[in-house]
């Protein structure tokens, strides 16, 4: 059996492969040597195989000295030269009569 057209375009071979391998395996299914699940995990491995998930940047709040490494690279040492504070951002400080709370504008 030949085709009348040898020459495809890329689009068209894999939709013929897509075709012929869903076939394959709807026919192992009703044969009962694949499962339902079991298909559905093959699908599922074949579609994140095709469409990769690109990761999200490292981005974000982080704090002063912060530095970023890629998945399977050793931590770094942190950086201790950095001062770090934690700031009191109780209301009007420890006992709230040291510093009441104002808004401090100039209305013009």
């Amino acid at each position: 059996m030949t085709d009348a057209n040898p020459f495809k375009t890329p689009e068209q071979e894999a939709e013929f492969t897509r075709k012929l391998v869903l076939g394959l395996l709807s026919t192992l299914e009703n044969k009962g040597l694949l499962t339902s699940p079991e298909l559905d995990s093959i699908l599922r491995a074949a579609r994140l195989a095709a469409y990769p998930v690109t990761p999200a940047p490292a981005v974000g709040p982080a704090g002063p000295g912060t530095r970023w490494v890629k998945p399977g690279q050793p931590p770094k040492e942190m950086d201790r030269s950095t001062p770090i504070a934690i700031p009191d951002v109780r209301a009007g400080g420890k006992d709230a009569k040291e510093n009441p709370l104002m808004i401090d504008m100039e209305l013009d």
